[in-house]
């Protein structure tokens, strides 16, 4: 096989929770060399649904094709090979604690005065300035802070999935490419940032935008968000507000999850030639859709009521019936599934985006596949995770240790090995 387009580099991640580790992962599947630090009890998500002591299923799922190294950086001769380590690397990924990189001579500044080819790629809650930077944050908190969690009339709805994370975690990995392919033109290193709030604002992309002949209705609306709940505003109250304020009302009678006989499906049906043929094919009215300007009195309540007779057509005859219909014609359909479905479906199956793993204590696993396929360079899903401190002794051996101060090291508790 061939070798993956990061072989021969050198990655030193300080990755806690997802997005670094992510980040870190996507690399080692390249074909880096990712040298995982931990503290000597381990990374966090080791206990993040745990199934048995220091193994846990949020660490198998971000941290296979690692080296783990497990020292505790408040002892100085532990925190100077770990320096070696990251002052010799290609690659730093980190996300540190605020203000934790500098107190213990990891940050930027410090390692690129001895490797000015670092690449230094840093994962932030809200950005190195403003009012925010220096705050810590996760997921659940962005994506309240960036209005990722959508409105209901009972109130905000938090993605069932932590996307703001591997969002970031997948930025992280295009800046460390983008920053390989600048350094390969001019031999500089340099420093990248990846914040949860940006990440959170390249997801909402579509709607996080503001042209002026069309959106005056917002700076209005976010003065009346300012004292809604001071004057005993609810969040149905609030609901209403934003959809009586905005002018475009999206009909999810062409394009969302509709009730079939048998289950439920997903109908995309966004420009104009396939309404028409969706109406068509269902047999039902919809001027706002047949006639040229005409605009109901009533956007919402008109919506409501095509998608009652949409499903009341597509509850006539099962999912699969409404698929083949669908595709003949052109419209993109699909059957809504449970993720807990995903490992068995012979889509996935078939284009090989799960993959199964060997753990040395735990035993088989499926796991998602390298997102990107690559026909020469391919990405390669490496070995499962690593035991919490499985290569203690070589990493510190080659951070310049000889045998005597390692086993020191270990004794004294500033080093951990899991044999």
């Amino acid at each position: 096989m061939a070798d993956g387009p990061f072989s021969g580099l050198r990655v030193v991640e300080f990755g806690r929770f997802i997005a670094a580790p992510y980040c870190g992962q996507l690399l080692a599947d390249g074909g880096a060399d990712v040298i995982k630090v931990e503290d000597v009890t381990g990374d966090e998500t080791r206990r993040n649904g745990p199934i048995i002591p220091g193994e846990g299923r949020q660490f198998l799922n971000k941290n296979r094709g690692k080296r783990s190294i497990a020292v505790d950086l408040g002892d100085l001769e532990a925190l100077g090979a770990v320096r070696v380590l990251a002052a010799t690397a290609d690659i730093v990924v980190a996300n540190f604690r605020p203000g934790r990189a500098e107190a213990l001579g990891l940050d930027y500044a410090t390692l690129s005065r001895e490797n000015p080819r670092l690449i230094y790629a840093e994962n932030t809650a809200y950005g190195l300035k403003g009012p925010m930077a220096g705050a810590p944050g996760m997921d659940v908190v962005l994506a309240a802070y960036s209005g990722m969690a959508a409105l209901t009339e009972h109130g905000p709805v938090l993605p069932e999935a932590p996307i703001i994370d591997y969002a970031a975690g997948l930025l992280l990995a295009w800046g460390v490419s983008t920053a390989l392919y600048h350094r390969e033109r001019t031999g500089a290193g340099q420093r990248l940032d990846v914040s949860l709030l940006q990440a959170a604002l390249v997801l909402q992309n579509n709607a996080v935008n503001h042209i002026d002949v069309i959106d005056e209705w917002r700076p209005a609306f976010v003065e009346y968000l300012r004292r809604a709940f001071v004057v005993g505003q609810t969040w149905a109250d609030i609901l209403e507000e934003r959809l009586a304020r905005s002018p475009f009302v999206v009909s999810r009678a062409y394009y969302g999850i509709l009730r079939a006989a048998d289950g439920a499906l997903a109908v995309a049906a966004l420009s104009q030639p396939l309404r028409l043929k969706m109406i068509a094919l269902l047999g039902i009215e919809d001027p706002w859709v047949t006639e040229p300007g005409w605009q109901p009195e009533d956007a919402r309540a008109h919506v409501e009521a095509t998608v009652a007779a949409v499903e009341s057509s597509l509850r006539s005859a099962p999912v699969a019936h409404w698929l083949d219909e669908f595709g003949r014609i052109g419209i993109p359909a699909a059957p809504m599934r449970l993720r807990e479905e995903m490992l068995d479906d012979p889509q996935v199956l078939a284009n090989g985006f799960v993959e199964r793993l060997e753990h040395s204590l735990l035993g088989g696993h499926t796991v998602v596949a390298p997102p990107v396929r690559f026909s020469v360079s391919p990405l390669t899903t490496g070995p499962a995770s690593p035991r919490l401190g499985e290569h203690t002794r070589i990493l510190l051996a080659e951070a310049g240790l000889g045998p005597g101060a390692i086993e020191a090291l270990l004794e004294r508790g500033a080093a951990a090995e899991t044999t």
